[in-house]
């Protein structure tokens, strides 16, 4: 595990506390680190950020990564740069600009893609679920969808949402254009009263890294998502890939225990 840590002068620099463990790019790390300072709202938009060599400085890496860094920024809009004159950030920008909640419950993931456009990349029938987590639907044939979602123009996810046969049929490629696919199913009167969530942390692979825009082996947010009816039978299963440094998961917590071992219940 690469860690990120800010030394009394100001530099940041990664160290890695496993000997031969697979550090993130380094401009990836410097990435997200600008990324960061430029969605606080703290820079002045007439004001260059600094130089290229007092970047490399800062974050002790090479003036390469820094233009790698920079190139990259620029082509998503955060910031621009002035030949002969400096890098700026752009104006306007803030923190829900830059990132966005998965938090746990189903009802906030659904608001946000409705907030966003989907590219359906794939649509097929298979004999039988994938391997993996998909493989809970049970046997028997599954529709599969394979969707890349934007927010204003820019990829934020990777998704794979696979429908048993007995619902499959209610689903139209050419009707279905970026609505997500449980909205579907219950204006079919299918719904799911169930759902069972899981994230992790994976390694992007070269067609998830090419269409999210990242480099392939960077950490990706993975969640997966098995939605049941009442009856407790599959309705779909979904796993989503995210750039972590677009998203964050935010959750509330009361307490419902007072002693020595504390107890905290998510606030829906």
């Amino acid at each position: 595990m690469a860690v990120d840590m800010k030394t009394k002068a100001g530099k940041r620099v990664v160290r890695n506390p496993r000997r031969g463990a697979r550090l993130t790019p380094l401009y990836q790390q410097v990435y997200v680190a600008l990324r960061e300072e430029l969605g606080s709202g703290g820079l002045d938009p007439a004001r260059p950020l600094p130089s290229e060599p007092a970047l490399a400085e800062r974050f002790s890496v090479s003036r390469i990564t820094i233009r790698k860094t920079l190139e990259q920024l620029e082509n998503e809009g955060l910031v621009r740069r002035v030949r002969g004159v400096g890098t700026f950030p752009v104006p306007g920008l803030t923190v829900e600009d830059r990132i966005a909640n998965i938090s746990g419950f189903l009802e906030n993931l659904l608001s946000f893609e409705r907030s966003t456009t989907a590219e359906t990349l794939s649509w097929e029938m298979l004999p039988e679920p994938p391997k993996g987590p998909a493989a809970l639907l049970g046997d028997g044939p599954c529709l599969r969808i394979v969707r890349l979602r934007s927010y204003r123009g820019r990829p934020i996810s990777f998704t794979t949402i696979c429908v048993p046969q007995v619902h499959a049929g209610l689903l139209d490629r050419e009707t279905a254009a970026d609505t997500p696919v449980i909205h579907l199913l219950e204006a079919r009167g299918v719904v799911a009263e169930r759902t069972e969530q899981a994230i992790s942390a994976v390694a992007a692979e070269d067609r998830a890294a090419a269409l999210l825009g990242v480099p392939p082996g960077s950490p990706l947010i993975a969640m997966r998502r098995l939605m049941l009816d009442v009856a407790r039978a599959p309705v779909l299963h979904q796993e989503s890939l995210y750039a972590p440094d677009r998203f964050e998961y935010r959750m509330t917590l009361t307490r419902t225990h007072i002693g020595p071992v504390a107890r905290w219940t998510p606030i829906a």
